[in-house]
């Protein structure tokens, strides 16, 4: 059958009220891998046609499935526009007071075609009103978006809450955010919460990725030598990532991908945050990784560390065939307002402007390739 492509291709918020600005937090690494992807990827392309059932169950077979979105925001099936969102973090704390946040935020839109997948990161300073949330006896005020997640992952009493119920707060609460963002709202089909540790094992296991280094960018935790530290390391005495092409080790390409400071702060690291993944899913879906069943095998083992998965109303063997036509060069990253800073006269915040607010809209209506006919400036074009 022939799959026909277009050529053009609520929840109740009471008034927000407005608390003084919390103090600002450490900032994490960044840690992601793409929901299917990545994870599935293992079973995709030709394997997934010979014996799909029981590779789908042997590559998923450590990955922990939960109840990540809430019911009211379950989309009802992936036959149409599908909605994704990635939720990364660093939980290498031994700090047990301080508030998980989930500093890496990724909306993945595939249009009802299926031949594309847009890929949207929300600026971690972006402020957002975050609704009520009662199970933990938060009210709502205006935050950046990036507490969405915190707010959610503690108990009752405002202790941070690590347990999988408390991620599970947080995934929702973040999701409620962005649903109350939208006009009409977002569904979700998909959602999951990726942490630090398990990214870095799947980077060692396909042996780092290759990534072209657009503006140069200097670390603030290693220093030339290569060493770590957990205090910022002196502007001359940071490792450089020099502009050009080259191979990235697995800790290189997450010190290089979660560095922001350059003039325009955030925006620079969302599109190294982007390319980093487009180049995992690129190194993922080679044949030195697919036809490497000791690869293959290491990948499923660390699965586990790496992320946790809600598939929402679809088996996973569904997911495989529908997505698996999708390849990296079907990935169009898009920076959110433009890659341009707007920030709030007097703060470190960053405006939810009307712009970006189009953009979510044009999610909903999936309409997000003639949003970009229209902002041809948001697309990111680094490989």
């Amino acid at each position: 059958m022939t799959l026909y492509v277009d050529p053009a291709v609520k929840q109740r918020r009471r008034r927000v009220t407005y608390e003084p600005e919390r103090p600002k937090l450490r900032d994490p690494l960044w840690a992601k891998l793409c929901l299917i992807f990545g994870a599935l990827i293992m079973v995709g392309s030709g394997l997934a046609v010979v014996v799909p059932k029981v590779l789908a169950n042997w590559a998923t077979a450590e990955i922990p499935k939960d109840d990540l979105i809430p019911d009211e925001l379950v989309g009802a099936n992936i036959d149409g526009a599908i909605n994704l969102l990635l939720l990364g973090m660093d939980e290498r704390s031994t700090n047990k007071t301080e508030p998980i946040r989930a500093d890496t935020m990724i909306a993945v839109h595939i249009p009802k075609a299926h031949d594309r997948i847009y890929m949207i990161s929300f600026p971690r300073d972006m402020q957002v009103p975050i609704p009520d949330y009662p199970p933990t006896g938060f009210v709502g005020y205006r935050e950046r978006i990036n507490a969405a997640f915190a707010f959610g992952a503690r108990t009752p009493d405002g202790k941070p809450d690590a347990s999988p119920a408390g991620r599970r707060q947080g995934a929702a609460l973040t999701m409620q955010t962005i649903n109350g963002l939208v006009p009409g709202g977002i569904k979700f089909n998909g959602a999951a919460i990726i942490n630090f540790e398990g990214f870095q094992k799947v980077l060692e296991a396909i042996g780092g990725v290759r990534l072209c280094v657009d503006v140069e960018t200097r670390s603030i935790h290693y220093d030339k030598s290569g060493k770590y530290h957990r205090y910022e390391v002196p502007y001359d005495q940071r490792k450089v990532y020099p502009v050009g092409c080259r191979n990235f080790t697995a800790k290189q390409a997450l010190d290089y991908s979660r560095q922001r400071h350059f003039p325009t702060g955030d925006y620079v690291r969302q599109q190294h945050q982007q390319q980093l993944l487009m180049a995992i899913f690129k190194k993922l879906t080679s044949k030195g990784v697919l036809t490497d069943l000791g690869k293959v095998r290491e990948l499923q083992k660390v699965a586990g560390d790496l992320l946790t998965l809600d598939l929402g109303k679809t088996d996973i063997i569904d997911w495989i065939f529908t997505l698996k036509g999708l390849g990296a060069e079907d990935i169009v990253m898009i920076k959110t307002n433009g890659g341009k800073l707007a920030n709030i006269q007097g703060t470190s915040y960053q405006r939810f402007t009307e712009e970006t607010r189009e953009l979510l809209k044009a999610v909903h209506d999936d309409t997000v390739f003639e949003f970009l006919t229209r902002h041809p400036d948001w697309i990111s074009n680094l490989k």
